[in-house]
């Protein structure tokens, strides 16, 4: 399990999720890390949760967690992933089978944009489908592609959820989370 968690965060961490085109500014402290990491999900959930980091290309783990979510934060934002979506974020990033697994993740911290259509586009370009959610939580596996009724458009209405990356083996449904 630890080999497989630090291939799927190395992997998760190389290419920056493309949910969140953001990079972290500076260098920060480990403890300011875990905060920041932990702001991706509840307290209930992040609290107990393993923090991991990858420095100078190594993924370490800086706190054991008591749950099994695992919390990180990488060029793309903050997140936290039961293991289901763990598995999925590791097959994604591999360009691997997508799991049948149901999985879910937290990125309350937001979500700055990501193409709707390319599950590998790294900026906005004309003819992506670029699209900016928020603070989102994903249902991802198979039992998101078996869901009914959320809207598939290349160009979603980022209010409301919507699937993305429709009609691919990562297709997953996003659901935009309001923060007061």
């Amino acid at each position: 399990m630890k080999i497989f968690l630090a291939l799927t965060s190395a992997g998760i961490g190389l290419i920056g999720m493309a949910h969140a085109q953001q990079s972290p500014s500076a260098p920060v402290s480990d403890q300011e890390y875990i905060q920041r990491a932990t702001s991706a999900a509840p307290a209930e959930v992040s609290n107990s949760a393993t923090i991991v980091r990858s420095k100078n290309g190594v993924m370490e783990t800086l706190k054991k967690g008591t749950n099994e979510w695992t919390c990180m934060e990488t060029d793309g934002g903050a997140m936290c992933m039961d293991p289901n979506a763990m598995e999925w974020a590791h097959a994604w990033q591999s360009h691997g089978p997508a799991t049948s697994k149901t999985g879910f993740m937290y990125m309350l911290r937001g979500d700055n944009g990501a193409s709707n259509t390319d599950p590998y586009a790294t900026r906005q370009t004309a003819d992506n489908h670029w699209v900016q959610t928020g603070p989102p939580v994903m249902i991802v596996g198979a039992a998101a592609k078996a869901m009914t009724g959320y809207a598939k458009s290349p160009d979603a209405d980022p209010t409301k959820p919507y699937v993305m990356w429709a009609g691919t083996p990562y297709e997953h449904l996003m659901i935009p989370v309001p923060i007061k």
